[in-house]
């Protein structure tokens, strides 16, 4: 999952993310505020935006390449990954140590910052389901190591007087006053059960998993998207005016690389099952960023992990390049081949 060389954006580059990502935080804005929910009378604001876009080629600009939006989720991914590669990284490469894969920070260094953000309160814990059988697992031990966090499943966790406790590997049982969650509830052996017991209890929340299902790319249709990349849902796919084989369909809630179509016929997509769940994208051409020491080359997403909060100003917690070999990416596919794998995205000196 860790791919060999770090990537440091051009001016360019970085600007055309940076916009990107603004407009997007800005449309997004007042879907992520805090809603009144009798099911999830506890779960506040979104305080986090992952967003995926790809790097692509488009001989119509004087650059030749542009951006275009894959998907987005209000879900943590790879930030205590990343920094790890970063702190690596810089004991190779000094000159690094100047260099920033995040924009701009709310505090006076990244690890504090993040912190404050990611797991504030001693005692807090990461959760996620059966979290060692995870492939994000070293994930899981970074933010373990970098900010403090349990790391446990809903199993260890219990209500008392609406307050979280989790019982530690001692037996004993402690308050919980923070949780980074890593859970995805329809992936829970036993859904009911832990949304009983999450909605029920008032703790604090980086990426509550209610916000999972609020902000996902199923909003691209409604976006102000430039012609280019405008999207329908599955059951209007036709309003795009484009040859279904122009097309790709994505299930909303999948993730992954899964409940991706690539290869849609028009009897496929008027056939899609609870197609207003799915959302229907133009195909665009990835180029490639770089290439791998064999001289393949390498094809990438960029990822953008943002802090949100309701009494400051968003920032990005991290950038970074999710490369793959093949002009489709699919992390699932990585086999460990030259050059595949996440590396931080750094700004250019002096950006």
């Amino acid at each position: 999952m860790i791919g060999e060389t770090l990537l440091i954006a051009s001016e360019a580059l970085w600007s055309a993310v940076e916009s990107k990502l603004a407009d997007l935080v800005r449309w997004l804005g007042p879907r992520l505020a805090r809603q009144e929910d009798p099911a999830w009378p506890f779960a506040p604001a979104a305080d986090v935006l992952c967003a995926d876009m790809a790097f692509v080629s488009a001989p119509e600009t004087d650059r030749g390449w542009d951006l275009r939006w894959v998907e987005f989720q209000t879900f943590t991914s790879l930030v205590s990954t990343m920094y790890t590669l970063h702190v690596a990284a810089t004991d190779v490469w000094p000159e690094l140590g100047e260099l920033r894969f995040w924009s701009p920070l709310p505090g006076n260094d990244w690890l504090s910052s993040a912190r404050g953000w990611m797991a504030p309160a001693h005692g807090s814990i990461l959760l996620e389901n059966a979290p060692w059988s995870q492939p994000t697992r070293t994930d899981f031990e970074a933010a373990r190591h970098w900010f403090g966090v349990e790391v446990t499943g809903p199993q260890s966790l219990r209500a008392q007087s609406r307050r979280l406790e989790f019982r530690d590997s001692n037996g004993r049982w402690r308050p919980v006053p923070h949780v980074a969650n890593r859970l995805i509830l329809h992936e829970a052996k036993n859904r009911a059960e832990v949304e009983s017991l999450l909605s029920s209890v008032w703790t604090g929340w980086n990426s509550h998993p209610v916000w999972y299902y609020r902000i996902d790319k199923s909003l691209l249709p409604v976006l102000p998207l430039p012609p280019a990349e405008k999207c329908a849902y599955g059951n209007r796919w036709r309003e795009l005016n484009l040859a279904p084989d122009a097309l790709v369909a994505k299930a909303r809630h999948s993730h992954s690389g899964k409940g991706v179509m690539l290869n849609a016929t028009a009897e496929i997509l008027d056939n899609l099952e609870n197609s207003e769940n799915w959302i229907v994208q133009p195909k665009f051409s990835p180029a490639p960023l770089t290439t791998a020491r064999d001289g393949a080359p390498l094809f990438g997403e960029i990822r953008s992990v943002v802090a949100l909060s309701e009494i400051g100003n968003p920032w990005t917690v991290c950038r970074l390049v999710r490369l793959s070999r093949e002009p489709m990416l699919s992390t699932s596919r990585w086999s460990g081949a030259p050059g595949e794998g996440a590396v931080p995205l750094y700004a250019p000196p002096n950006g």
